[in-house]
């Protein structure tokens, strides 16, 4: 069937060449290549302005749920006076503990004091956590006993600081005895 063709075509050759076809065919043809070639464009941008949506409400749930979890680990002391009050109270105690602290170290640099204490700071982040969670409604025994964790601290770091200072002063007596 194919060699029947091919010899048609072969024979006839000369018919087939003058033949132009008509323009509009031509027009008509680019057209139509055109408008696909539009479609994809108009499918490939929608497509990435879709992407870019997607990576935006994405970025922006992100975000949302850090700055959610921060929120959890911060009391809010405007709430109440008991609240205001217990965040002197806490800055203070901060204080004494980073004091008294700074004084073991000077005095005993290789201490891992501030491992040791790492325990009640999580219980003390358990209670604030909790605080925050009950919506401030224990606050007044919530409170004490963040307190509480604090002298803890401080009794601490002050018996650590009361035998340094006896083993000092012993062994400066026996220095001067020998």
């Amino acid at each position: 069937m194919q060699d029947k063709l091919e010899k048609f075509i072969k024979e006839n050759r000369e018919e087939f060449d003058f033949h132009i076809p008509d323009p509009q065919i031509w027009n008509r043809i680019e057209k139509q290549l055109d408008a696909k070639k539009e479609k994809g464009r108009v499918w490939l941008l929608a497509t990435r302005m879709a992407a870019a949506i997607v990576a935006i409400l994405a970025v922006g749930i992100l975000i949302g749920i850090q700055i959610s979890r921060r929120d959890v680990h911060q009391i809010n002391y405007a709430l109440s006076p008991v609240l205001k009050s217990y965040q002197e109270t806490e800055q203070y105690y901060q204080q004494q503990v980073n004091l008294k602290l700074e004084e073991v170290k000077a005095l005993q640099p290789e201490s891992n004091i501030e491992q040791d204490l790492k325990q009640l700071d999580e219980v003390y982040n358990e209670l604030k956590e909790e605080l925050i969670r009950s919506n401030y409604s224990n606050s007044e025994v919530m409170i004490n006993a963040m307190i509480k964790n604090h002298k803890t601290k401080v009794e601490i770091l002050e018996s650590i600081l009361e035998k340094q200072k006896q083993n000092k002063l012993k062994n400066e007596n026996e220095n001067i005895s020998i």
